[in-house]
């Protein structure tokens, strides 16, 4: 009955009674009257929509959901038609879906809110069991209620259907087109990688170590106390304070007296010293206390001793410094004078003072050490002076009595720096003499804290906390204080916790670390010196010490301690009159809490934390120790200063001795803590040597987070990283098999670090290489060569690099074999990788191929330049080719390089031949030189031997051919890395040849001028001249007569290479020529045996790490002998020098320097892993910005097609709003989606003109700046500039050096543009530019900058990332096309040559969807649709047109926000294809549309995905529908189809409105969808109207009602009826 009640209110809802629901009443009147109501409001609702669709016709939403609502009725129908059991049939969960999905899709828009309540009570009815009839009925009439108001237009032709299309994927799996919103919508490049420059995290280290920890070896206890008889110049109160070391001389016999004094003294140091040697000397003589102070001396030899002088029965000291004494009948003081004393004892000591005006011994003290300071300094300069002449004059001899004379004149001056004296008062003080407390209250102090600090606060009435307490109690308190769980022993832990934080937050860091930090015994004396001070200042006496000490007695922690002891206090009479237990006190815990606050608190500007030594002492607990690491670990991951800190206040050996716990809970915590250590200081490594195992559990175990895992592989990594001792330690640990089997795991930073550790750890060591490739380490690091994330397949790389180079003996052909595999295979995977981070490493990789086997290369290189009888004038890099003489040299033509098969093969590459011709389209790097890759071909054809063997030429020339297409590379750091080792590969092989030929012209011009002068050169002149040691291009080497036709510094600039490379060490520098010929002789390419580095090589500028070259380079890479003839090879332990260095790794490391909130989020689970996302700030600025740039565009969108609906004319594309000229004809013009910006492209350049700012930027050549530091900011930056890389040729368009394979590279040209994209065009948009040679950059702009008005003056611009997207492009018609551009194209030129990139012809094109992040590029003459995913810099698939004659010419371009499944392609057949990018590349055809029979200009989707634009170059436009027929021959419904003219050469459509433009050499033309001409803009539209030229581009704003066009005499327009801005 229930739903027979719900079945009516729907129905009366619709405003009718459902006569399918039988069994139901009519309702009442009051009923029907309500149901008429609201069926008039929907109605009027209904007609005012339509009224405003009529007038302009919009995609109104209605249409939508009455299709859908049509369709969900039809399906219904058919399924309750068919349905024969009783029950709910499954069907009906599908329709409460579709019905779901119509009614969230409609909440968004407000006004649709009366039809969004009638469905969702359709829906309620649906869902009840036994209503199908009455739901189906309801929906029915709601159709036929909405129909009556908005009928059917059958003229529009939209109808929307099931796409029936043969073998397309059903219509609920393909998506045309879904908008996201811009909060969901992921931003692409903005991984670390992206947007820093890839190098070490800079930041201060701070010594922490303590360079030489000293121990207190000797102490000597003097007492000068003379019982009985009071000193003359102190008259004592009565009472009088009487006890010396807790005992009262009176109660005993003076000599007993003495004797407990001496022996409790000495049982109060040994409780902080109980090693130490202890001498006591009661009421000395001074011969007493220089044989005391000697002895000590020689005993304790080079280690600390401390002299206590207890001067309470003796004088004052004296006004010169001099202490009191005895003579041997205790009839006379006698004075001791301090230096006298410093002298005997000698340094290092500490001196303890317990007597009145103490403070004048320190103050006698202190002149005398400044004084002795200047003389030692003095001695040791004159020392130094007298031993450099003896060294001089006397060799070894004389070096070896310089250091005898600097150790005697050390043992006789020495240095008194380390000196440290306590005074107990200053020097106008007297000791107290309180009664209640002891008359050695300093010594007390020092040595007995926790009781007299007890005694001293009963003392105090003010406080009057705890009144019971008497002073002989605290005498009984018991513990010990060594043992933690007793009341002694915790007050004493507190007590050096709170010392050591007042100790920590007033001195210097220096300072803490001398005096708390190197000797246990002074340490623990300057702890209780604190306390000393409060108490004595209590008592208007002031304790001195030196080094001095600020004011401490102030300090708020003592208030804690206070609060502690009373405490401790109110206890004490139950544990000792019943017997109680003792209650721990809460003081850690309640400091523990403090710590927490002050981390919870994210202020940038707080200062550092009080309490972290008190966490270092709640280490020792093992109650609080996890809490007090947890939170520790949070304080270490704020960053570097945090973990400086932490090493400065001593953490270093308690979490080391951590490691040696059992507990499982602390691993994950201590992995951490050790991880941000070994972060910021690296040399800890020696320190874990022995506990790695400890790391390698927790490695091992799979229950751990693989966040601490990863931990763990970083420390593992580090304890590895250059350290023998801890790769052999390692290695015995099966750390090796336990990387590999974790290789692939889902956490792509663990997968990373298992690489590095894998790298590291046989990183110049061959018996780990050897058991790595047992294990086939090498291949199953070939898997992470393809891993989705860019940085896992870096550490691939760079552990497949120290694999290579770890072997140095290469006289085995097994480990060459395995080198020459690794080597192919990694060109042949990441040589055209989208990242340059793994474009770099693979370049630094390949470095170890030719350091290793540098005579094969040498050999290829030559062989590259030699052929074809080519002269030295056309290879050699030299000053100005013109000066050599142009026909061939002598030793040129003795060249003959052998070439063959050689004996050796690989096997595991069988069946790959290689072939590398002249623009051949089998090239995998798709960029090589044409010379260059036509005699590999031949090389190899000529050395195929069979079909499973490779020769070693093809394999060293294809190697080759990869290193000179990365110094072609198109990110400038990449190329410059390249470049620095294809320079040392040509400096190698033609330093012998120039020396020679250097040689040869000065013996000749030698002959000349002995004819023409008749007095003959001086045999000097030309010594120095060939050896460069004259000037060059200065006086001295013209007044010598250089050779006719070189400058001087050109002749000596190959001699002195040759000279210092080595090569003339065993056969005389003097004879080049016999050095090429036996250079040119062992540099076969198939020799028996590759030659290995016959000496260690130094690399200027290398420790920078940026591989770029400063300049000319003289001799920083010179020749090497041929390994072949001496077999020269490293011993093992000598590691090669590189050639080039990167700085991947540091930043690798950097990773887990930097704060937590600039680290990736560590959530894990299979959605998460594979993403590399930065924790969420929501009160950052930037999030607070970026949620207003999210409004914006909300705004935009909303306000746009609101704003053309209210337009008078919204055909009025005749107004101009905005124009610029520019330098060149422009081919591509662009509005940006959301900014006031247009961006232009001509020629190789992007400009970006702002219309709110009125400024512009650049994006080209010159925006890197003119050196390479042009954008220092960001990843790109230090590599940008627009010279070429060997610092000599300007980088231009059209400036190309024809060096082949080898000598005068300069940087890869910029192309011209072919296509433009906005990347993240939803919040900081970045500017994609696509050139004709298959090049993508992607650019970063600065902040606007309003002073930047014209092109001259452009702000700087940042290279993101560049990458060879189309490999394969046709390069001759590009160097063609570069080459016609580079010349001055003024007005009136050619239209149809101009507007080639516009219309498509061989250039790129590209669409880009912001919401996949997916780049879909194609043209360029490829016969395929290439798809690139930008955020993981992986190519996905390459997506064949179908058929092999046809190329893309157009892409339809994506909405921002917009996500859709289907890519279509405009072909230069005429042939419109449709793809579905989820598929198989080749079953992601799913049509083809064929209606033009000339190549396609213009090809787009509108934004709902349903109808398709199409032009091509015959003028033909063409409307269709996307889910047509049910014909598979003309799949789509033609809607609209007429001719614009023949003489089109640019058309666009706008996605969103009914507009088509299309542009002639006469005139624009605006349609409306249907074919209607609205408006016509011509080339002159009166006699004083304006001039429009030809177009050349024409784009709509994707949102706005804004045309953007392009015209041939340099001008850039916006027409709009409304203004830009």
């Amino acid at each position: 009955m229930t739903s027979a009640v719900r079945a009516k209110s729907a129905a009366a809802a619709v405003g009718v009674a459902v006569d399918e629901s039988s069994g139901s009443s009519n309702g009442s009147v009051a009923d029907q009257e309500v149901a008429s109501s609201k069926e008039a409001v929907l109605s009027v609702l209904i007609r005012k929509r339509y009224e405003k669709y009529v007038f302009a016709p919009w995609d109104d939403p209605i249409i939508l959901i009455m299709e859908q609502l049509e369709h969900i009725e039809h399906c219904r129908s058919a399924a309750l038609g068919n349905q024969v059991a009783i029950g709910r049939d499954p069907s009906q969960d599908d329709s409460l879906n579709d019905l779901g999905k119509v009614i969230s899709n409609m909440r968004q828009d407000q006004s649709l809110v009366p039809i969004v309540k009638h469905i969702e009570q359709i829906s309620d009815i649906q869902a009840s069991n036994g209503q199908e009839l009455a739901s189906l009925g309801s929906l029915r009439e709601l159709i036929r209620t909405i129909r009556k108001e908005w009928p059917r237009d059958d003229s529009i032709k939209l109808r929307l259907k099931e796409i029936q299309i043969l073998g397309m994927p059903p219509a609920r799996s393909l998506c045309f087109g879904e908008r996201i919103r811009d909060d969901r919508c992921p931003l692409s490049l903005q991984t670390k990688r992206h947007k820093e420059r890839i190098q070490a995290m800079m930041y201060e280290r701070q010594p922490w170590r303590i360079r030489e920890r000293m121990k207190t070896a000797s102490v000597a206890l003097v007492l000068c106390l003379n019982i009985g008889v009071d000193p003359p110049d102190v008259v004592k109160i009565q009472p009088c304070s009487r006890l010396e070391c807790w005992i009262d001389p009176s109660s005993v016999s003076p000599p007993k007296a003495m004797e407990l004094i001496g022996s409790n003294l000495q049982m109060q140091y040994e409780r902080w010293q109980p090693r130490a040697r202890y001498k006591k000397c009661n009421d000395p003589t001074v011969d007493d206390v220089k044989k005391l102070c000697t002895s000590l001396r020689r005993n304790a030899k080079g280690e600390r001793i401390l002299f206590h002088y207890n001067g309470h029965g003796v004088p004052k000291p004296t006004a010169n410094g001099e202490i009191w004494v005895f003579n041997k009948t205790f009839t006379q003081y006698i004075p001791l004078s301090i230096f006298e004393l410093i002298t005997w004892m000698s340094a290092p000591s500490i001196y303890v003072y317990d007597c009145s005006n103490a403070g004048i011994i320190i103050n006698s003290f202190q002149p005398y050490a400044k004084q002795h300071e200047e003389e030692l300094g003095k001695a040791l300069a004159a020392a130094q002076q007298r031993g450099g002449v003896q060294q001089l004059v006397g060799g070894s001899g004389g070096a070896a009595n310089v250091a005898a004379n600097q150790v005697q004149l050390t043992n006789q001056m020495v240095s008194y720096k380390n000196c440290i004296h306590l005074a107990a008062c200053a020097a106008n003080e007297i000791l107290p003499m309180n009664a209640q407390l002891p008359a050695d209250l300093f010594t007390s102090c020092l040595t007995t804290p926790i009781n007299i600090a007890l005694k001293w606060y009963a003392m105090q009435e003010k406080l009057g906390m705890v009144p019971r307490i008497q002073s002989e109690l605290i005498d009984k308190i018991p513990g010990k204080v060594n043992d933690r769980r007793t009341m002694m022993g915790e007050l004493n832990w507190i007590f050096t916790a709170i010392t050591d934080t007042i100790a920590w937050n007033t001195l210097p860091r220096e300072l803490f670390q001398r005096l708390f930090r190197q000797d246990l015994l002074v340490a623990s004396l300057f702890r209780n010196f604190l306390l000393a001070e409060r108490i004595l200042r209590s008592h208007d006496c002031t304790p001195v010490s030196l080094p001095a000490l600020p004011p401490c007695y102030r300090h708020p922690m003592w208030k804690a301690w206070d609060l502690v002891v009373d405490l401790a206090l109110q206890q004490l009479p139950e544990i000792l009159d019943h017997n109680a237990p003792y209650r721990q006190l809460p003081f850690f815990e309640h400091q523990l809490t403090a710590f927490q606050v002050w981390l919870d608190s994210e202020s940038e500007s707080r200062t550092p934390p009080e309490q972290l030594p008190i966490v270092l002492q709640v280490l020792l607990s093992q109650v609080h120790r996890l809490r007090a690491l947890e939170l520790l670990a949070r304080f270490l991951d704020l960053g570097p200063w945090a973990v400086n800190l932490a090493l400065g206040v001593g953490i270093f050996p308690y979490v080391l001795k951590l490691l040696q716990s059992s507990t499982r809970e602390l691993r994950p915590v201590l992995v951490f803590i050790w991880a941000k250590i070994l972060a910021v200081d690296p040399s800890c490594q020696v320190d874990l040597v022995k506990e790695y195992k400890y790391f390698l559990s927790v490695l091992q175990d799979t229950s751990v987070s693989k966040e601490h895992r990863t931990l763990s592989a970083f420390v593992l990594s580090s304890i590895v990283h250059n350290f023998l001792l801890g790769q052999t330690s390692a290695l015995q640990g099966p750390l090796l098999s336990i990387c590999l089997e974790q290789l692939n795991d889902g956490s792509w930073l663990l997968r990373q670090w298992l690489a590095i550790c894998l790298g590291m750890l046989w990183q110049n060591f061959e018996k780990a290489r050897w058991s790595g490739a047992r294990d086939l380490a090498h291949e199953k690091l070939y898997v992470l060569l393809r891993d989705s994330i860019p940085e896992v397949r870096a550490a691939a790389v760079f552990a497949l690099g120290t694999f290579i180079s770890s072997v140095t003996d290469r006289s085995e052909e097994q480990a060459n074999n395995i080198d020459r595999i690794i080597a192919i295979t990694m060109l042949e995977t990441v040589g055209e990788d989208m990242s340059p981070l793994v474009r770099m490493e693979l370049a630094a990789a390949l470095q170890w191929m030719v350091v290793l086997f540098e005579s094969q290369f040498v050999a290829v290189y030559l062989t590259e330049h030699m052929r074809g009888h080519v002269s030295a004038a056309s290879f050699v890099m030299c000053p100005d080719p013109r000066d050599l003489t142009s026909s061939t040299h002598s030793l040129e033509r003795h060249v003959t390089i052998r070439r063959g098969a050689s004996s050796s093969s690989i096997s595991n590459m069988g069946g790959a031949s290689i072939s590398s011709g002249t623009g051949s389209s089998s090239n995998p790097l798709g960029r090589s030189k044409s010379g260059s890759g036509s005699s590999g071909g031949r090389g190899a054809a000529g050395a195929a031997g069979g079909t499973n063997s490779i020769p070693f030429q093809s394999i060293f020339t294809k190697l080759w051919l990869g290193i000179c297409n990365l110094a072609q590379d198109p990110f400038p750091r990449v190329a410059a890395i390249a470049q620095e080792i294809v320079e040392h590969v040509r400096d190698t092989a033609l330093c012998p040849i120039m020396a020679a030929k250097e040689a040869t012209m000065a013996n000749a011009s030698e002959k000349c001028s002995s004819l023409s002068v008749s007095l003959p050169p001086s045999p000097n002149t030309r010594v120095n001249y060939l050896g460069g040691g004259g000037a060059p291009g200065g006086a001295g080497a013209t007044a010598e007569s250089p050779p006719v036709g070189a400058a001087a510094s050109g002749a000596s600039h190959w001699a002195q290479k040759l000279r210092l490379s080595g090569s003339g060490a065993c056969m005389g520098a003097g004879d080049p020529q016999t050095i090429l010929q036996r250079k040119l002789r062992t540099s076969s390419i198939n020799d028996e045996t590759d030659s290995g580095p016959g000496y260690s090589r130094g690399v200027a500028g290398a420790g920078t790490g940026l591989g770029l070259p400063s300049g000319p380079r003289e001799s920083t890479h010179s020749a090497r002998s041929s390994g072949s003839e001496s077999n020269h090879y490293l011993e093992p332990g000598h590691s090669l020098t590189p050639i080039v260095l990167t700085e991947f790794i540091p930043w690798a490391i950097s990773y887990f320097t930097r704060p937590g909130k600039e680290r990736y989020s560590s959530a894990e689970g299979s959605a998460e892993e594979g993403r590399q996302r930065f924790p969420v700030d929501r009160n950052s600025a930037e999030l607070r910005r970026r949620r207003l740039r999210f409004l914006r565009n909300d705004f935009v969108r909303r306000h746009a097609g609101r704003k053309h609906q209210e337009l008078i004319d919204p055909y009025g594309f005749d107004v101009c709003v905005w124009n610029r000229k520019t330098q060149f004809t422009p081919s591509i013009v662009k509005l940006l989606p959301y900014e006031p910006q247009i961006a232009v492209a001509y020629r190789e350049k992007v400009l970006v003109y702002d219309f709110q700012y009125n400024s512009v930027r650049t994006y080209g050549a010159e925006s890197l700046g003119g050196n390479f530091t042009g954008y220092s900011s960001g990843y790109g930056s230090g590599s940008g500039s627009s010279s070429s890389l060997n610092g000599s040729t300007p980088r231009k368009s059209g400036a190309h050096t024809s060096g082949g394979g080898g000598g005068g590279f300069s940087a890869a040209p910029f192309a011209r543009v072919s296509s433009i994209e906005f990347i993240n065009a939803q919040d900081m948009a970045l500017n994609l530019v696509a050139h004709e040679d298959g090049v993508v950059r992607v650019w970063q702009s600065s902040p606007p900058a309003s002073s930047a008005t014209s092109e001259d003056t452009p702000s700087k611009a940042r290279l993101v990332t560049a990458w060879t997207a189309l490999g394969q492009v046709n390069q001759h018609n590009h160097r063609q096309r570069s080459v016609a551009s580079g010349g001055s194209i003024g007005k009136g030129a050619d239209a149809s040559g101009l507007s080639s990139a516009a219309i498509g012809s061989g250039g790129i094109v590209t669409a880009w969807q912001q919401c996949s992040q997916h780049l879909v590029i194609g043209g360029g003459g490829c016969r395929f649709i290439r798809i690139w995913d930008v955020e993981r810099e992986l190519k996905l698939a390459d997506i064949p047109l179908g058929r092999s004659e046809t190329c893309a010419r157009v892409l339809s371009p994506y909405l921002p926000n917009m996500r859709s499944d289907v890519i279509l392609a405009g072909c230069d057949d005429g042939s419109v294809r449709l793809f579905d990018k989820r598929c198989a590349p080749q079953d992601a055809g799913i049509s083809v549309y064929r209606r033009h029979s000339a190549p396609i200009l213009h090809a787009s989707l509108r934004a709902n995905g349903l109808v398709l634009v199409s032009g091509c170059t015959e003028g033909r436009i063409s409307v269709a529908d996307m889910r047509g027929s049910q014909s598979s021959i003309n799949p789509f419904d033609v809607v609209y189809e007429w001719d614009a003219g023949g003489d089109v050469t640019a058309i666009t459509s706008h996605q969103l409105e009914d507009t088509v433009a299309c542009g002639n050499a006469s005139k624009i033309v605006i349609y409306s969808l249907d074919g209607r001409q609205q408006k016509v803009l011509r080339t002159n539209e009166g006699f004083i109207g304006p001039k429009i030229g030809h177009p050349t581009y024409l784009y709509f704003h994707p949102y706005k009602a804004q045309l953007a066009v392009g015209f041939v005499d340099n001008t850039v327009a916006i027409y709009s009826p409304t203004p830009v801005l």
